[in-house]
C-alpha cells in the first residue's frame, strides 16, 4: 500500500499528474466457478471442453482481449502464484493444464487464456484470501492480529449453521437462494458470455451479495449474525488490499475475475476510490 501511495504521490505532482492522466480503470468479471469449488452450489459446466464451449471461451476472450488489462487479478491465494506462473509458461508452450481441477478452472479458462491473448508478460495475478483454520492459523500468523483473528474466526465457525437450518431460520434468503438457482438453471443453455452478463446484471450482483452476506443479519443467526456478515467483508477487504498491493506505477486498466459473490463489496468499496474508476464488466462483453 505504501508502494501505491508513493505512484499517487509522484502523479501528482509530476508534469503528467495523475489527475491529468485519469484514474486507473478497475473492470470486475463475475463469474461461476468452472470447475470444482467449496461453494454450496456448484456452477459447473458439464461440457466445457467441447468444440462449442471452447469457441464460446475464445469469443469471450477476444471480447476481454479489447480492454488490454494491465494486469489480471484471479480468485486464487497468492501462495499458488508459483504453480499459476507454471501453468502460463508451460501454456505459452502449448502445453495445457494436466490436472482436471486446474483445465475446467475459470483461471485457466478465462484468465490464462486472455493473458496468452494480449502477450501478457506475467500472466495472472493471485488474490484470494481465505481464513486459515485455527491450528493452520497458528502456524502461519504473522503477529497477534493474526492469531487472535484465528481464535475469533475459529469460534465464530463452530457457531455457523449448515445451510439447510440456515434457510430453514431464514425463509426469504431460502427464497432468493431459491429463486437464484431457477434462473441459473436456464442459463446453461445460454452462451458463456450471455451466461456471464446474466450473472453480472445489477440485480444478479444483488442477490448473491444477499444471500452471500447479509442475509446472516436478516433473523440474527444464532446471535452471530452480524458477525457472519462481517466476517465475509473481511475476507473481501482482504481480497482487495492484495489487489491494491499488486497496482504498479504503470498500470491503468485492470480487471478482476472472481467469483460473483464477491463483485458487489469490492465495487462498493472502489466507488469512492479517488484513483480508480470502476468499469461495468458487461461493456467489456459484446452480446
Amino acid at each position: 500500500m505504501k508502494k501505491l501511495l508513493y505512484l499517487f504521490y509522484i502523479l501528482t505532482i509530476s508534469n503528467t499528474s495523475f489527475a491529468q492522466s485519469g484514474r486507473i480503470q478497475i473492470a470486475f468479471l463475475g463469474v461461476f466457478h468452472m470447475g470444482e469449488s467449496p461453494d454450496y452450489k456448484q456452477g459447473s459446466i458439464t461440457d466445457l471442453l467441447s468444440s462449442e464451449r471452447q469457441q464460446q471461451i475464445q469469443s469471450l476472450v477476444d471480447d476481454l482481449a479489447k480492454f488490454k488489462p494491465d494486469k489480471i487479478f484471479v480468485e486464487n491465494t497468492p501462495d499458488t502464484q508459483p504453480y499459476w506462473n507454471n501453468v502460463y509458461k508451460n501454456y505459452l508452450n502449448g502445453l495445457k493444464p494436466t490436472e482436471r481441477s486446474s483445465e475446467y478452472n475459470e483461471i485457466f479458462q478465462i484468465g490464462i487464456k486472455l493473458a496468452k491473448k494480449i502477450n501478457h508478460p506475467i500472466g495472472v495475478t493471485c488474490v484470494n484470501f481465505v481464513q486459515p483454520d485455527l491450528n493452520t492459523g497458528i502456524k502461519l500468523a504473522r503477529n497477534k492480529v493474526d492469531t487472535l483473528m484465528t481464535f475469533y474466526t475459529h469460534e465464530l465457525e463452530l457457531n455457523r449453521p449448515s445451510y439447510d437450518e440456515y434457510f430453514v431460520r431464514n425463509p426469504s434468503v431460502k427464497k432468493a437462494f431459491n429463486d437464484y438457482v431457477a434462473n441459473y438453471e436456464s442459463w446453461k443453455s445460454l452462451t458463456i458470455k450471455q451466461h456471464l452478463l446474466n450473472l453480472n446484471s445489477e440485480q444478479s450482483i444483488a442477490t448473491l451479495h444477499y444471500f452471500n452476506i447479509t442475509g446472516w443479519m436478516d433473523t440474527n443467526t444464532r446471535g452471530f449474525g452480524a458477525e457472519f456478515t462481517a466476517k465475509e467483508y473481511y475476507r473481501n477487504t482482504k481480497i482487495l488490499q492484495n489487489i491494491l498491493s499488486s497496482v504498479s506505477p504503470f498500470d491503468r486498466k485492470l480487471l478482476v475475475i472472481i467469483g460473483g459473490g464477491h463483485v458487489q463489496v469490492l465495487k462498493d468499496m472502489l466507488k469512492t476510490h479517488p484513483y480508480f474508476e470502476v468499469v461495468d464488466a458487461k461493456q467489456l462483453l459484446s452480446e
